[in-house]
């Protein structure tokens, strides 16, 4: 087995870090040290490993690429994701309603948890969505109710990998915007755009939209599941009543969700495909390619990311499987990895100052 078809056990590890942070937290009692573990593994010591791993430019050939997508393990990880986070999601559970915590203490223990949703439940679910395959499908799915982000599976497929590029996508940030202003954009338009696609489908199969028969209703009913499990947990606590158990289920996924949106915005920042014109004098935008994404190929993070960062070519090819995701020289560049251009866009004056220069030599 080779030590890059073993990095992409990463993600599985990261589903750990909570527990690591429990343990520090039991062995000394320093509960606001403990809940810090995850974002600081997260965001300080993953963008220093990046630099110093560095890049990984490598592509497999055709050959190798066909007997990558048929290898089970690589299917299997991403699966396991499921199990993984649910575990986790339980055990954030069971420490707020057994360990005694401060507001502050729990608001920063519910972010560790969210990240890990960020990076354990939502990224593997991106990559199965778009699988033929019913199993994965249905498992991505309920990976994203786990954080109450269902209707990103309608959205992602129908309206996202369409309009990517363009003003009308919801997850193309346009020059300027702030991350914040993007967050709350998409997060509160997402549930209404699904539904929207979802209409459309059936008006062009001639066939009334029900509520009984919407996926973005059944995947807010599987999310309503695990916010009870999450209360379920917190019955009998000495410390707090059930309810306590939904509000952290909601908090972790938004933390989850404003992960995902923050990545988008890193994704596609400022990218407008270009437009030409038809015979009937009407305007079309050109085909996706992988010039209307930005790469990254910091080996660690994306490694941690089931190679998301090589995000130009999964546009260009989205039926492509994580592991044959290629690199390409002439795609947008970022100059960091995820985990470091996450913090640059929560600086909107230093985002715009790195990111703006770049928007032209990438169009």
């Amino acid at each position: 087995m080779t030590i890059k078809k073993l990095t992409y056990l990463a993600p599985l590890l990261v589903a750990l870090l909570p527990l690591f942070g429990f343990s520090v937290g039991q062995a000394t009692d320093q509960w606001a040290l403990a809940s810090c573990l995850t974002p600081f593994v997260l965001f300080v010591i993953v963008p220093l490993l990046d630099w110093i791993i560095g890049h990984d430019l490598s592509n497999p050939s055709e050959v190798e690429s066909a007997a990558l997508s048929e290898q089970r393990y690589y299917r299997l990880l991403t699966m396991l994701c499921f199990p993984a986070y649910l575990c986790t999601l339980l055990f954030g559970a069971w420490v707020i309603a057994n360990v005694p915590m401060s507001p502050l203490v729990m608001a920063a223990w519910i972010v560790s948890i969210g990240l890990v949703g960020g990076i354990v439940a939502i990224n593997p679910a991106h990559e199965m969505i778009h699988k033929s395959n019913a199993v994965e499908r249905s498992v991505g799915g309920t990976l994203l109710a786990m954080v109450s982000y269902g209707t990103f599976k309608v959205e992602h497929i129908a309206g996202h990998h369409i309009d990517v590029a363009t003003p009308k996508d919801l997850t193309t940030a346009s020059m300027g915007q702030t991350v914040f202003g993007f967050i709350l954009r998409s997060i509160t338009e997402n549930p209404s755009r699904a539904l929207e696609l979802e209409r459309a489908v059936c008006l062009r199969r001639g066939i009334p939209w029900r509520w009984y028969t919407s996926e973005s209703v059944g995947w807010a009913a599987v999310s309503l599941v695990f916010c009870a499990l999450c209360c379920l947990v917190v019955v009998g606590s000495p410390l707090h009543t059930p309810w306590i158990g939904g509000l952290y289920f909601l908090a972790q996924s938004l933390i989850a969700v404003a992960l995902l949106e923050i990545v988008n915005y890193i994704e596609h920042y400022g990218l407008i495909r270009r437009t030409h014109r038809l015979t009937d004098g009407s305007l079309r935008y050109e085909r996706v390619n992988h010039l209307h994404s930005w790469n990254a190929n910091f080996a660690l993070t994306n490694a941690l990311l089931f190679q998301l960062q090589r995000h130009s070519d999964h546009h260009a090819h989205s039926f492509r499987r994580y592991q044959t995701l290629r690199h390409h020289a002439d795609s947008p560049q970022l100059p960091a990895g995820y985990a470091t251009m996450v913090l640059v866009a929560l600086i909107p004056p230093l985002w715009f100052r790195v990111m703006n220069p770049r928007v032209p030599k990438a169009g």
